[in-house]
């Protein structure tokens, strides 16, 4: 036996009784108090880290609580008051079933729950005894056990938990559905950054571009994705681009800029072109040649990744002398003070903090730094092992390089955008009546410029992130899981990308073509004509198909089901499973018993569902009735 902490009332107990499955207990105050008190682990609490905590179930109300009836077949209970009156909450939901007077004559001293909680047995001073029949309804759920923050046993602070099974009758059953709003927002949100822009870009390559007798058979391919089942999908996603990506992460990664890079730079190549050997490759051999640079770039890719991988997720010259066993102890002054006494209670994310901000190390329960260099490492021993996956995990490593891979992409746009202003008519005056090995100089020029802005812009965003203490593996970054969200958004962006693009092109189609006729008569090239004349017209028609593809991505099912590990959680982390309202009626509808609260809780996942995609909609129509006002007189 040993003690683990204390919990004091503001108010003298009256009554106490335990919880089925004896894990919380139950006590009722002179002030009409109601709680649950129970142990959990806090750090630097205690011997064990054990404290007591309590949860308010009944506020104060001046009536003393007098006995308690416990249920044995829930967590529901009945609390008798010495006026009489009866009060019946849910002890994890604190949910308030009923509160009544407990009726005519003498004064209930006792309250009992009956076995199969269908009634309530009451006992007078007189020895009489009362029997009420009790129908509590559905008390675990309520909008607080639903969509707020709850304090489960076991835990310090107030979680949002889905978990609609238990493996006995006395624990806690959650429905928290928090985290599934979240995944269905995450697995959303993904998809829509990967298939929007490539949708729309194809609309305004096969609107603007394209000849109509290769756009013939252009877009009815790819609107023949859109018939492909959603289980086809998520097949392949499980078993084919899930491994791929667990084997080849680095170039997965890579890819999703390399392969842009290598289109935009033939792109501005092709502009060095003669006019007349330009004019002899067809619309159809163009489009063969955009195919060719794509599997060029995923060449590229291929070899990049495992150079990205060697340069910025090596084990760093401190590690391997750490691991070699070369350090000495860390001055106390230079070790952060929310550092506790203990090392040996750091947690892992702890210890990646303090390795990756302050470069001190937790070993055998010890705070260290790195001694000496690489030549006083012993012969024979081997360096820890490195790799994108294990910097995930937070074996090692700082922040930096994830910080370097998250913002490469964003200070790319940042850079192209900035340089629009600043060099684009300075380039395109060296630019005029130059010889094509002079014009390719300066789309190399441009091209260097661009890639060289981004660098610098990632660098620099990089180190503000990191001097602010922030570390990417506590957000968007984290350990690797094969079913992820990453490859659940390349799967469901595939699938949603024939909806936006089929209705984005028909938006862009439907423009007049006198706008065309005098934009280009006015000097505008046919890019400028396509982003400046025919997408702002075409804006209403382009936003109804993102919004039609969003809330195609929302009621996703069988994808989701089938590429994610299917984990109720809220995480950031692109590298993590998720679980989606849909995905979870799916998987739990056939075992909900009917009429019961989980049945309940899984319609209303329906509900909340329901909701989501209204909203879209109706945002949707709103948008698109604004640009139409708007464009009326064109």
């Amino acid at each position: 036996m040993r003690f683990v902490g204390s919990y004091t009332t503001a108010s003298p107990i009256t009554v106490s009784d335990m919880t089925v499955g004896a894990r919380s207990l139950l006590i009722g105050t002179a002030d009409g108090r109601l709680r649950t008190l129970f142990t959990a682990v806090q750090r630097g609490a205690g011997e064990d880290g054990r404290v007591v905590v309590g949860n308010e179930l009944l506020g104060p109300s001046g009536d003393p609580v007098v006995s308690l009836g416990v249920s044995a077949r829930d967590r529901t209970v009945a609390a008798l008051r010495s006026s009489g009156r009866l009060d019946l909450v849910h002890a994890t939901s604190a949910k308030r079933v009923a509160s009544v007077a407990a009726g005519e004559g003498d004064t209930p001293i006792a309250v009992f729950m009956l076995p199969r909680r269908d009634g309530l047995m009451l006992v007078d001073a007189a020895g009489g005894y009362h029997l009420w029949a009790l129908d509590a309804g559905h008390p675990r759920a309520s909008f607080r056990s639903l969509f707020r923050p709850v304090l489960y046993e076991g835990e310090y602070r107030p979680q949002h938990v889905y978990q609609s099974s238990a493996g006995s009758e006395g624990a806690e059953v959650k429905y928290g559905l928090m985290p599934l709003i979240f995944g269905t927002l995450k697995a959303t949100v993904v998809a829509m950054i990967i298939a929007a822009p490539l949708a729309v870009l194809a609309a305004i390559y096969s609107s603007e571009f394209l000849s109509p007798g290769t756009r013939k058979a252009v877009k009815p391919t790819i609107e023949l994705m859109a018939s492909l089942p959603s289980v086809v999908l998520g097949f392949i996603a499980a078993m084919v681009l899930a491994p791929y990506m667990r084997d080849y992460l680095p170039s997965v990664l890579v890819g999703f800029v390399v392969v842009p890079l290598t289109i935009v730079l033939a792109a501005s190549l092709w502009r060095a072109l003669p006019d007349h050997a330009s004019r002899r490759i067809g619309a159809t051999s163009r489009l063969g040649i955009v195919f060719v640079l794509l599997a060029i770039g995923c060449l590229l890719a291929a070899g990049v990744g495992p150079l990205m991988e060697r340069t910025l997720f090596s084990v760093s010259v401190g590690d391997r002398l750490v691991a070699a066993g070369l350090h000495r102890p860390a001055d106390p002054d230079a070790v952060p003070a929310w550092v506790p006494d203990n090392p040996a209670e750091l947690t892992s994310a702890e210890q990646r903090t303090l390795r990756g901000f302050h470069g001190i190390y937790a070993v055998g329960g010890r705070l260290v730094l790195p001694e000496g260099d690489l030549d006083d490492i012993p012969p024979g021993t081997l360096p820890p092992e490195g790799g994108i996956r294990r910097w995930l995990d937070g074996s090692f490593g700082g922040p930096t390089p994830g910080w370097l891979v998250a913002l490469f992409p964003i200070g790319l746009l940042l850079s192209a955008a900035l340089r629009g202003p600043l060099l684009d008519r300075r380039l395109a005056e060296m630019g005029t009546g130059a010889t094509p090995g002079r014009v390719v100089v300066i789309e190399l020029l441009r091209f260097g410029l661009t890639i060289g802005g981004a660098i610098v812009l990632t660098l620099l965003g990089a180190q503000a992130l990191v001097l602010l203490g922030h570390d990417p593996r506590d957000s968007i970054f984290g350990p690797f899981s094969v079913r992820n969200t990453l490859v659940v958004g390349i799967i469901m962006g595939f699938a949603i990308i024939p909806i936006i693009y089929t209705i984005s092109e028909d938006a862009m189609r439907s423009v007049p073509d006198s706008l065309r006729l005098a934009s280009l008569g006015a000097g505008a090239t046919p890019w400028q004509t396509a982003v400046r004349v025919v997408l702002p017209v075409a804006a209403s028609g382009i936003f109804s198909a993102m919004m039609i593809g969003l809330g195609r991505a929302v009621g996703e099912t069988m994808i989701v089901l089938m590429a994610t590990g299917n984990t109720p959680e809220i995480s950031m982390n692109i590298f993590s499973g998720f679980r989606t309202l849909a995905a979870n009626i799916a998987v739990e509808l056939p075992e909900a018993p009917p009429g019961g609260t989980h049945y309940r809780v899984l319609f209303l996942c329906g509900l909340v569902l329901f909701l989501m995609t209204f909203v879209i909609n109706t945002t949707a129509e709103l948008v698109r009735q604004h640009f139409r006002k708007r464009n009326a007189a064109l």
